[in-house]
Formats: C-alpha cells, sequence, structure tokens
C-alpha cells in the first residue's frame, strides 16, 4: 500500500484518541495509559496507528497476555526469553536484570514503549519484569483492554494513584461513519455508502478500513459527479484483510464453539428457540458471552450476531459442500419446513441452499422471492425465481416477481421483459384472477417505458373485456375486477388523473370486507388527495395506512404511494422542518434500501430544502442525489434532480450551474410519472423566472390554469405563487381563489399575500410575512416583507415600513438574492447621516448636533433632509418614535 492510500485510510482511525494516546505517553508524570473499550471496537488498529506514529524516535515492544490461569513464567516475554541462554536463568533476580538490560541494549538510548494487546491476564514473573521497567523510568506502558476489571492489581492502583492514565473508545456511531468517511475519502459521500458500511461494519474500525479500502480497490466505490457511491453488487468481504481478522478471532475458541458460529453465521437471524436447538444452549450461552451474538430482548427474542462482517466472512469461506454438510447437520434438529417460516426464516433458509448449491423446491423457491422483494433484496429475489422452471405452474407468478426484482433495480425494460417472455400458450391457460395478476403487474411495469401508456390501455381493455364475459357474482370474477381497478387507478394516478380516480378510490379505501384492496385504494387515494388541495387530509391518511399496514403485515402492490404523498404534503404545506426530520430518519434506519432507494430518499430530501428557498442546503444533498441516479435512475427521476438544482443554483445566484443543470434537465426526456414531470417544469420555470427569463411567469401561470381544469389546486397554487412575483391583479385574484381550495400554512400565507395585493394592504403583507417566518421559509418572508414595504411606503404608513425593512435587514444574510426587489428601494444612509439622525433620536436640538460633531447648523439640517428623503418621513417626530438605528 502506498504512502497516499495509508495516509487515506489512517484518517478512519479517531485521530482525536490517537492524540490523546500520545499526549499521555508524552507526559512526564505519567508512567503509561490504558486503552479500555469492548471487542471489536478498534483498540487495536489505535495502537498502532501510534505505534507508527513514535517508531522513528522509539523502541516498541509488543506483548500479548496469554490468559489468568497460566503458570508458565515469563510467558509474556518468551521472545526475548529465547535470546536468553540456560545458564543466564539462574535465579528471578538474574532474569529480571537480564531482560532489563536487553531491552536497554535493543532501545539504544531511545524511549521504550511496552504495548500489551488486549490483556486478557499476565503470569506473575511477566508481571514483575513490566514493573521494574516501568518504575524503574525504563519503559512506559500502553495497555489495551476491555475494562478495567481485566487490568491486573499492579496497573489498577497505579490508575488509581495517577501514574496511568486511561482513554476509553467505543464503536463509531453512524454520524462518526459518516465524517470518518469524507474525511478519508476526500469529498461528499453518498448516505447509501454511509449506511452499508456502518451497517456491514456493526461500528468496527478495522472492519470499517478494511471494507472502504475493498471497495476502494475493486472499483465498486468510485467517485461520480464529485459524490462517492456504491457501482454494483455491495462486497461484504475484504480480499484479505477481513479473513485473517476472522480466523484471529476465531483462534482461540474451543471446537464446538467455532463449528457453532459457523452454523449460526448460515442462520443469520432466528428466533432464540430455533438458535438453541441448532447450536446448544451451551454454545449460544458461550457465544453471547464472547460478544459474537447479540440477543434481543422480550418475549420473542431473536438472535443475530453482533458484527455482521463475521458471517458474511464465514459464509464467503464456507465451500458449498461445507455448507451443505452444516445444512444436513441442523435440518433434522429444526425442522426447516418452508410453509412453517415467517419471512425473515424464509429468507435466511432461501439464501443458505441457495449459497449451498441446492435445489429450492417451486413453491418455496416463490415464497422466498416474493419475501427477497418485500425486504429489498432484489438479487436474491431473481435467484430464488431460477429454481422454478419453464413449464412449472408457477412460472408466471415468477415472472411476476422477477419484473418486481427488476423494478428494485431500476431495470424497467427488463421488468417488461420478464412479463413479456410468458408464452401465449400459457396465457391462454391461466384462471382469469392469474390472467388479471399478470395483466396488472404488466401494467405496473408499462408505466415506467416509452409507448407503455398505449399498451396498458390496450392490455386494460382487454382484461375488461375478458371479466365481462365471467360470472359477475363468482368470487374469482370479483377478484379480477379488484386487480383492475387497482391496475387503473395507479395509471391515473400515474399519469396526474386524479379527479378521475378519487371517487372510486374513496370508495375503494371504505371497502369493509377487503382489507388488501382497501388499503391499496387508501395509499393512492393519499396522492390524489395532496394535489388536489387537501395536503392535511393526505397527512392523516399516510400515517393512518403505514400503522395499519404495520400492524396487519399487509404488503401493498405499489407501497410507497402513500408514503410520497406524506413527503409532498408536508413539503408543499411549507413544513419542510417535519419532512428534513422523516427523510433524515428514514435515510438512517432503512439501511436495506440504501443501495436501491438511496439516491430517491436524498432526492426527497433536496426536493424539501429546494421548495423552502434554502438553495445552498438543497444542492449539496441534490448533487448526491444526482450521482445516484445517474447510476441507477429509480422512478426515472434525472429530470426531476436536474430541474430541482437548477432553481436551487439559481437561488444562490449561481448562474452558471444553474444553466448547465436546465441544460441537463432539458436533455432529459423520462417516461416518469405526473407529479416527477409536474415539479421539474416547475423548478425549471423558477430557475428561469429567478435568471430573468421574460417568458417564465406567463408560462407558470399558463400551467396553473390547465392544473386548475383538471382539479390539481396544491400544483396550480404553487405555481401562481412563483410566477405572481411583479403579477397583476387578475393574477393575485386567481392565486387567491386557488389556494382557499388547499389546506395548511403555506396556503395561508398565499391567501394572505394575493389579499395585500388585491386591497393594497401592507399589514396582510406583513401577516403573510410572519406565517413565512413561523415555517422558516427565509424565501417566501422577504417577499412578503418587499411587498409590505412597497405597500406602507404607497400609503405613507412610516411604522409599517420600518417594520418591514427590519424584516428584510434581519433576512439579508439568510437570501443571497430577494425573489423581488421593492419598488421604492431606501437609499443606504451615510455615516454621516445615521450619526446625525441617532443623535437627532436622542433629542437633541440641531444647534447641540452641530456642536456635538463640530459641523454648521445648515449643514445638521441637510443631514437630516437626506435621512428624512431616504427613510420614506416627513418630520423628527416620525424619526424619534421608531428610527433603528
Amino acid at each position: 500500500m502506498g504512502a497516499e492510500e495509508r495516509r487515506r485510510w489512517s484518517s478512519l482511525v479517531r485521530q482525536d484518541a490517537v492524540n490523546a494516546v500520545m499526549g499521555h505517553l508524552h507526559n512526564a508524570h505519567l508512567q503509561g495509559v490504558a486503552v479500555i473499550g469492548p471487542a471489536g471496537v478498534g483498540k487495536t488498529t489505535l495502537s498502532r496507528r501510534v505505534e507508527e506514529r513514535i517508531l522513528a524516535t522509539t523502541h516498541v515492544i509488543r506483548l500479548f497476555g496469554s490468559g489468568s490461569d497460566t503458570d508458565i513464567p515469563y510467558g509474556a516475554f518468551n521472545v526475548l526469553m529465547a535470546r536468553l541462554s540456560d545458564r543466564q536463568l539462574e535465579t528471578p533476580a538474574a532474569v529480571l536484570q537480564l531482560l532489563v538490560d536487553l531491552i536497554r541494549d535493543d532501545a539504544r538510548g531511545r524511549p521504550v514503549v511496552i504495548f500489551l494487546d488486549e490483556l486478557p491476564g499476565i503470569d506473575t514473573a511477566s508481571m514483575g519484569v513490566l514493573m521494574q521497567l516501568v518504575l524503574s523510568g525504563t519503559a512506559k506502558l500502553l495497555v489495551t483492554v476491555r475494562s478495567t476489571a481485566e487490568l491486573p492489581e499492579d496497573l489498577v492502583w497505579m490508575v488509581k494513584d495517577g501514574l496511568m492514565a486511561t482513554e476509553r473508545i467505543d464503536v463509531f456511531s453512524r454520524a462518526e461513519v459518516r465524517i470518518l468517511l469524507s474525511r478519508a475519502l476526500d469529498g461528499a459521500v453518498a448516505e447509501s455508502v454511509v449506511s452499508t458500511f456502518y451497517t456491514s461494519s456493526a461500528g468496527n474500525p478495522l472492519v470499517l478500513e478494511a471494507l472502504v479500502h475493498e471497495h476502494y480497490t475493486s472499483g465498486t466505490l468510485r467517485q461520480h459527479g464529485g459524490v462517492w457511491v456504491l457501482v454494483g453488487p455491495r462486497r461484504t468481504t475484504s480480499g484479505n484483510i477481513l479473513p485473517e481478522l476472522v480466523r484471529s478471532r476465531l483462534a482461540r475458541l474451543p471446537e464446538p464453539v467455532r463449528v457453532g458460529l459457523e452454523k449460526f453465521a448460515l442462520l443469520r437471524k432466528v428466533p432464540l428457540s430455533v438458535a438453541l436447538r441448532a447450536l446448544g444452549p451451551e454454545t449460544v450461552s458461550e457465544l453471547e458471552e464472547r460478544g459474537f451474538l447479540s440477543i434481543s430482548p422480550g418475549l420473542n427474542s431473536t438472535v443475530t450476531l453482533a458484527e455482521p462482517y463475521i458471517g458474511e466472512t464465514l459464509r464467503n469461506q464456507l465451500t458449498a459442500d461445507e455448507k451443505a454438510v452444516r445444512f444436513q447437520e441442523m435440518s433434522g434438529v429444526l425442522g426447516l419446513d418452508p410453509a412453517s417460516m415467517d419471512k425473515q426464516q424464509l429468507l435466511t433458509f432461501a439464501a443458505w441452499v441457495h449459497d449451498a448449491g441446492m435445489v429450492l423446491k417451486p413453491k418455496a423457491a416463490l415464497a422466498a422471492a416474493r419475501a427477497a422483494v418485500n425486504y429489498f433484496d432484489p438479487q436474491l429475489a431473481l435467484a430464488c425465481c431460477a429454481h422454478i422452471p419453464r413449464g412449472h405452474a408457477r412460472e408466471v407468478q415468477a415472472a411476476q416477481v422477477r419484473s418486481q426484482a427488476y423494478g428494485l433495480l431500476a431495470n424497467y425494460a427488463k421488468a417488461v421483459e420478464a412479463l413479456d417472455g410468458v408464452s401465449p400458450d400459457v396465457l391462454s391457460g391461466l384462471t382469469l384472477k392469474e390472467y388479471a395478476a399478470w395483466a396488472a403487474e404488466l401494467s405496473s411495469s408499462l408505466l415506467w417505458v416509452p409507448d407503455g401508456y398505449s399498451r396498458i390501455e390496450e392490455l386494460l381493455a382487454d382484461l375488461a373485456w375478458r371479466i365481462e364475459q365471467a360470472d359477475p357474482g363468482d368470487e374469482v370474477t370479483v377478484r379480477a375486477g379488484k386487480l383492475l381497478k387497482l391496475a387503473r387507478f395507479e395509471f391515473q394516478v400515474h399519469r396526474g388523473e386524479f379527479s378521475q380516480a378519487g371517487p372510486e378510490l374513496l370508495a375503494g379505501s371504505k371497502d369493509p370486507s377487503d382489507r388488501q384492496y382497501r388499503l391499496n385504494c387508501t395509499s393512492m387515494l393519499a396522492m390524489v388527495l395532496v394535489t388536489t388541495g387537501r395536503e392535511l387530509d393526505a397527512v392523516a391518511l399516510s400515517k393512518a395506512v403505514r400503522a395499519e399496514t404495520a400492524e396487519h403485515d399487509v404488503v401493498l402492490r405499489r407501497g410507497d404511494w402513500h408514503l410520497k404523498a406524506l413527503i409532498l404534503a408536508l413539503t408543499w404545506t411549507g413544513q419542510w422542518r417535519a419532512c428534513e426530520s422523516i427523510m433524515k430518519d428514514a435515510v438512517e434506519q432503512t439501511s436495506h434500501l440504501a443501495q436501491y432507494r438511496g439516491g430517491v430518499m436524498e432526492l426527497a430530501l433536496g426536493l424539501a430544502y429546494v421548495y423552502a428557498g434554502r438553495g445552498a442546503q438543497a444542492a449539496d444533498v441534490l448533487l448526491v442525489a444526482a450521482a445516484q441516479l445517474e447510476i441507477r435512475d429509480t422512478y426515472n427521476s434525472l429530470e426531476l434532480v436536474y430541474s430541482a438544482l437548477a432553481f436551487a443554483f439559481a437561488q444562490i445566484n449561481d448562474v452558471t450551474s444553474a444553466l448547465r443543470y436546465l441544460s441537463k434537465a432539458g436533455n432529459t426526456a423520462p417516461q416518469t410519472m405526473w407529479v416527477n414531470r409536474s415539479m421539474a417544469e416547475f423548478f425549471q420555470l423558477m430557475a428561469l423566472r429567478w435568471l430573468d427569463d421574460p417568458h417564465a411567469a406567463a408560462k407558470l401561470v399558463a400551467s396553473a390554469e390547465i392544473d386548475i381544469a383538471k382539479g390539481r389546486f396544491t400544483s396550480a397554487s404553487i405555481s401562481l405563487f412563483g410566477a405572481t412575483t411583479n403579477g397583476t391583479n387578475e393574477q393575485y385574484r386567481l392565486l387567491e381563489e386557488t389556494s382557499l381550495k388547499r389546506q395548511g400554512p403555506m396556503a395561508a400565507v398565499n391567501v394572505a399575500l394575493a389579499r395585500a395585493h388585491r386591497r393594497g394592504s401592507a399589514a396582510l403583507a406583513l401577516e403573510a410575512a410572519e406565517g413565512a417566518h413561523a415555517l422558516e421559509l427565509a424565501a417566501v418572508e422577504s417577499r412578503c416583507a418587499v411587498v409590505a414595504l412597497d405597500l406602507a411606503r404607497n400609503a405613507g404608513e412610516a411604522r409599517l415600513s420600518r417594520e418591514a425593512q427590519r424584516r428584510l435587514d434581519a433576512l439579508a444574510q439568510q437570501v443571497p438574492v430577494l425573489p423581488i426587489m421593492p419598488h421604492h428601494a431606501a437609499v443606504p444612509l451615510t455615516a454621516r447621516e445615521r450619526q446625525v439622525a441617532a443623535l437627532a433620536v436622542k433629542g437633541m436640538a440641531n444647534r447641540e448636533i452641530a456642536s456635538r460633531i463640530g459641523v454648521s447648523i445648515r449643514t445638521v439640517e441637510g443631514h437630516l433632509y437626506q435621512v428624512f428623503a431616504k427613510v420614506g418621513i416627513t418630520s423628527r417626530s416620525e424619526l424619534e418614535q421608531g428610527m433603528d438605528l
């Protein structure tokens, strides 16, 4: 490894802890330091970094404890003892002196540091040598230990007497991993990368370093668009470092315990009762005691590996034959029946059988594939589907799951291809319900490909005809009809036909007899509500769907409609702080989604920032999202992210970047949902408006008029608010009328501002500004304050004018570019004018002011005249009443 690479990866170690240990070793009043922390925390890695720092000027001796029950004298010094002849080892005093002399000779006048790694115990004779070396000033001691209870008694009293320092460290938190990765990679890091490395390493510094190095050297971790992202399948083990680490960890384990750990590496995550049957109570207890297993509390305890990298490493090391042997050993004990397993157990079982090169029965393979899709593991889903041969009765169902897996991979063409690959002969043999399920899945896949809409219309028309030919009272026909409705609703919502879908979705959301159908309808209804002006209702509905699906373990056909509605509702009503909190939690808590949903999750957070007018924050997050979406374009979101970036850069007056991303958005025309296209168009037009394009405002109004005609009042109101910075009374009337059909605090701001314009009321404009201030919408507040300032000056309302100006002054640092400038912008006071005005406010007469500052009375009168003109007042009394100087 070269110097540059060493520098890069060494930054993954806590430099503050390294510096602290170095400080203790250099402290003349201390004789050593104990680094304390649990297993896997990186104590050894830290000590090695310290060793690297001091090696050029210090003689370092590395010793290892040999266990608390040892009776081998000088066991810790066995390497040095081998250099002494038998005749020299006649008395303990002689041995002690010889070892001390040998160490001093090797040091050649340099300071000596003795590093005692992972101290489990040390024999009495070795301890005597150590104490002689330390207390005589020959050496200082660096000990790594899990707890102070493991320190020998001699070292305990040294700590108590202040002769030895202690430095406690713990595993990296997620936030620390994020910071360390940014430092090591010297750039922005996608949240999906943070999630992958944090989860895989469990915060272990050495494992983190090994994983990052492996991904970096293999090319799966690369910089794209200035952001570090993962490309291709996630690698969970390192070529050399981790296997060696695992071997060293397992070398001290008794054989039965080591075998038990291998077996559990294949089990991955199971109920405690299953682990006890598979490994035996004693093995489970010992593995937990040694820190290998983590057992959750509660009645339904589950067991997992405390450090996931150990399981991944062991699974990679075991051959297929060895895995098959372990499978056979446990199958009799566990009674591994796929029909009786929950989803997580089924996934474990399927991965195990697949890794072992054995064949899954089609029924189990299909169930496992569906579970893999639900748990966002598309690669495992595809592997399970491969166990279902063509011509099998479950072939069509397998094609549907393959399509869903390709959808997770954002390979929408392959998703369609998986379903189109079912032969007409096979389709003709399906029951109506089976055909309806296939057609509904194909309809969902076609939403994302060019010319997909026309095929959907033909497909659903054909399905409707088939249903009309069937017995209307038959249960199969009813079920097929519901699948047709859900497919049609999804199609309508996808292309923005909310008014058409709304009434039937509302009816479906009240179906008392079919929870699955009701919740699917309710999920899509939330999207209808958020776009048609009922944002707060959408929030409540989304939360209700989330709670019920979790309680009853319901898997929705397209489970994220209501989640999208929730995020959009919070964003569009101005509650961007709540949206920010939800998205940050989601990014941190759903690490299993990071690889396949990281880009769109960060896109959602970036959208919240850009709607809130926080261009700099938005750009930072959106650049990370764009880097990921350029690799895996989930939901065909590239045009949206480029458009949002254009607006974000326009907000911070970065014209070059704004134009660049406008160009990129213009060259991207993906097949995507109406909401995405609508937001992309809005951001492009708003970026152009901020860049003074003369046609942008008119296009925003035209877009709003189309939305109003289609009942999409939320998006219409947003467009009108963006268009009317210099709008007409008619446009403000339309903004007020449309915003009154919406819910939430942002709608109230829109209404107040529209009325302020129409009535010429500075007070209403300030009311709107206060509403925006409560939402922390600085750009909106500044716009409202500018309107209030103009209206107040036009009406000669000095107090309101001063209040509006104070708002703008307070916002100056937050808003790089004002959305609009005051028509009567005040000229800044000169230093002398401000001085004269300040003295006048204190009640001083013109003569007194002239005497105080050493000018003529006529000069003072001239300065006051300029102040009155600039501030927009006519008398000294107005100046004294409220001038903020």
